[in-house]
């Protein structure tokens, strides 16, 4: 078993596929270090949650789904502006060292591998059911569905926060309102 795995999402927002990732990872690492990605970017269609807000409902799910808490660390990353910049190169600048990373992503396997990470892909687990972006339409539509979608701990958070305003808002003032989340 490795020591240390790595996982990169954007949470936006964390479903229970993230925390089958989660689980996936630390069956095969006895620590995780889980990265906020696009940590620059909030109340944006494709982002709409703040880092923070991100960091919050991981935490919370973590805690409620009985995760080893202090085996796992948050970390955040922003997206890189040029080419030139090594997006890897920041993500392993931001954290202890690893042994093994799990992404589906291609250019976060791409990036990873740059940097000399050995990069494993993770099952997924009903891929067409458990997607961020697939959530966010449905609240943009007004589908009450993408509620079951989210751990309990999370579907509480973002309540409180009231993502499906915040959602509805910001495309209402987007020049983006018919395109996909």
């Amino acid at each position: 078993m490795k020591k240390r795995a790595l996982v990169v999402g954007r949470f936006q927002p964390l479903h229970y596929g993230h925390l089958h990732v989660f689980r996936y990872a630390l069956g095969r690492a006895k620590e995780l270090v889980i990265v906020i990605g696009s940590s620059q970017f909030c109340c944006v269609p494709r982002n709409p949650l703040s880092v923070d807000e991100r960091m919050e409902m991981i935490v919370r799910a973590l805690r409620r789904e009985g995760f080893p808490l202090g085996d796992i660390m948050l970390s955040s990353v922003p997206d890189t502006e040029s080419p030139s910049e090594h997006w890897g190169k920041m993500v392993l600048d931001r954290i202890p060292e690893v042994d093994i990373a799990f992404s589906n992503d291609p250019e976060t396997i791409k990036e990873l591998r740059e940097v000399g990470l050995r990069v494993e892909n993770i099952p997924f687990l009903k891929r067409d059911l458990y997607a961020a972006t697939k959530i966010r339409e449905l609240i943009l539509k007004g589908d009450q569905s993408w509620r079951e979608l989210v751990p309990p701990s999370v579907l509480e958070f973002l309540l409180e926060i009231d993502l499906e305003g915040r959602i509805k808002e910001i495309y209402s003032k987007s020049k983006v309102a018919s395109s996909p989340p």
